[in-house]
């Protein structure tokens, strides 16, 4: 059994942004972790902190290294819904790539709306792929719930 984590209070961040526009603070990237169990299994737990608040979700499946992207980018979604307080985003894939000599994460995320926007982000790899991969949700959400987007 192994356990994974990483914290990273002044990483990359997002916000919510109520269904009023209304934008609110950044959410910080505090912890994201893994525990892998025998048979594949893993459950991963991330923690966002928005102002003062906390937020954390997890999220499991089997499989290894493309499965555990799944599950930190959904855990990391779950967070967000939590504390955006509606299920806005909806993961349409995640996939690690190698280019120029560097490892990076890249989502895909779209609105569950009618219509809906769709969203990327991408992070390099610094030092776990479940840091990255909740790392890259939050780069595909953060200029959309702090109301930066320009």
């Amino acid at each position: 059994m192994s356990n994974e984590t990483e914290q990273d209070a002044a990483g990359p961040a997002t916000a919510d942004a109520d269904r009023d526009s209304r934008a609110l603070p950044r959410a910080i990237l505090v912890r994201a972790s893994a525990d892998r169990r025998p048979g594949a299994q893993v459950e991963v737990t991330v923690d966002l902190q928005i102002d003062e608040k906390s937020f954390s979700a997890s999220s499991e499946g089997i499989g290894h290294e493309t499965i555990e992207l799944r599950v930190a980018a959904e855990a990391t979604i779950g967070a967000l819904h939590a504390a955006v307080g509606d299920e806005r985003f909806q993961l349409v894939g995640i996939k690690r790539l190698h280019a120029f000599d560097a490892d990076v994460v890249l989502v895909a995320l779209r609105e569950r709306a009618e219509g809906g926007q769709r969203f990327i982000g991408a992070v390099p790899v610094r030092s776990t792929l479940i840091h990255a991969a909740a790392a890259a949700v939050l780069d595909a959400t953060n200029r959309i719930l702090t109301g930066s987007a320009g």
